[in-house]
């Protein structure tokens, strides 16, 4: 069963990583369900053998097949259902709108955050976000830059000053270091 947050909800197939995607569709259509369409949701964590019987699919069936996901993960490292869908796909398009990292630029990474503090290693799926535990792992939408400098929500919260920044950024470097 998948549901929305609006209350809306619908039959679904849990997709487990030894699921043979091609094979279930067949067995439905062979006893009779219509399929007009497949919608896959957190695509990222398919197999890429997944991928490949998803294209199949699409080529020999006929079927439209929708994937949903991230590219990449906390390291920015592509997931490999990522990156095969990119490798497959007839047309990717990202979504018109776009997260905002906490200073107000565009997200474009995603940080694994502990205990308050960004970590980049470790495994490339741990669940999180799935309790009140402030201290639990949750993850956060970052710009590239403050991912880049490991500082999300939290540690801007307990850095930033309210005081405004100097006038003068200091000495310019010129081209040859001087």
């Amino acid at each position: 069963m998948i549901s929305s947050r609006i209350g809306l909800s619908k039959s679904a197939t849990g997709v487990s990583e030894h699921l043979d995607l091609w094979a279930h569709l067949v067995r439905d259509l062979t006893h009779g369900h219509t399929v007009d369409f497949i919608i896959c949701d957190e695509a990222q964590f398919y197999r890429s053998e997944q991928i490949d019987q998803l294209a199949r699919i699409v080529d020999e069936l006929h079927i439209d097949v929708f994937c949903f996901g991230i590219m990449a993960d906390f390291r920015t490292k592509l997931f490999p259902g990522s990156k095969r869908l990119v490798e497959l796909c007839d047309r990717m398009e990202t979504l018109q709108v776009s997260p905002l990292c906490w200073c107000g630029q565009r997200a474009t990474h995603n940080a694994r955050v502990v205990n308050g503090e960004m970590i980049v290693e470790g495994s490339q799926v741990v669940v999180g976000d799935t309790g009140a535990d402030k201290d639990a792992v949750h993850y956060e939408v970052l710009c590239r830059a403050h991912h880049r400098l490991r500082a999300p929500r939290s540690v801007a919260n307990s850095t930033l000053s309210p005081e405004a920044l100097p006038d003068d950024p200091g000495p310019a470097l010129t081209a040859d270091g001087s």
